[in-house]
């Protein structure tokens, strides 16, 4: 699908709706899967494969990525979350189980503050509630560096961010396939979704989700580290932490299996 022109009054948000996949049993509990920045739905293919038999379960892309039109600006999470509702709404299947992987984690935190009555529960990946100014200010900074370089600018270290050098070295099929996607992004999307991403601040309400909150975070994950989910942990009540082994910050990517058996265990038990 072309993207559209973001300078458009019109903002793409609202029409034409965002590129989605829906698959599982129509009827059983709604699952909706939030990818990462730069990603895009495809990347979910082990945890749909894992989910469909049991669930209905929807992933989509985010404004600006994949099959998705890219968003009018400026571009917040407010809007983020106003997309992830419509989506919710249009499938017509009641409060969803929501599993959002970094940026997706905090689109999904968003939503449960905004909507309540959309959420049954939270999975929240390698993601944050907040940052310090330092970590605000390496936020900004990645979307600096990609609107003077270009993506290729970040793909390196990118990879480095989201992988452990084990993982690299067993699998170099899959950083190839995230290097090409991470090449293939608009970079405007891409700096602007850092931007946003700069903004978050949702720590001190996270005491009002009243959700059943699983939070899981690759144990070598740099970028969004295992203290960062433990604050999570702490401020939603009765959230419970894992922390996958011998991971960085992709650790649906790295560690399929064991992030599949928390994620069936949580969604099975609610």
């Amino acid at each position: 699908m072309p993207h559209a022109d973001p300078s458009s009054s019109a903002l793409a948000r609202t029409t034409p709706a965002l590129h989605q996949v829906r698959a599982g049993r129509r009827g059983a509990p709604l699952v909706v899967l939030i990818h990462a920045v730069a990603l895009d739905l495809t990347y979910w293919d082990r945890q749909i494969g894992a989910l469909a038999g049991s669930f209905d379960v929807i992933a989509y892309d985010l404004a600006g990525h994949g099959a998705s039109p890219v968003p009018g600006q400026p571009f917040g999470f407010d809007d983020a979350a106003e997309d992830l509702a419509r989506v919710l709404e249009a499938a017509g299947a009641g409060p969803a189980c929501l599993v959002g992987l970094s940026v997706g984690g905090m689109i999904a935190q968003t939503l449960a503050l905004a909507r309540p009555d959309l959420v049954r529960a939270l999975c929240l990946m390698d993601t944050v509630s907040t940052f310090a100014e330092a970590g605000r200010e390496a936020v900004r900074g990645r979307a600096a560096q990609v609107r003077v370089g270009g993506m290729e600018a970040i793909v390196v270290p990118t990879l480095e961010r989201w992988f452990t050098p084990g993982f690299a070295a067993r699998r170099p099929d899959v950083l190839d396939r995230v290097a090409k996607t991470l090449r293939a992004a608009d970079p405007d999307v891409h700096a602007a979704m850092w931007d946003m991403i700069s903004t978050l601040d949702v720590a001190p309400r996270l005491t009002e989700i009243d959700r059943p909150t699983l939070v899981m975070v690759g144990e070598k994950d740099p970028t969004t580290p295992v203290a960062a989910s433990e604050v999570i942990a702490r401020g939603i009540p009765g959230a419970r932490l894992e922390i996958i082994p011998d991971a960085s910050h992709m650790a649906p990517l790295e560690a399929p299996e064991e992030v599949n058996r928390h994620l069936l265990g949580f969604l099975n038990g609610l």
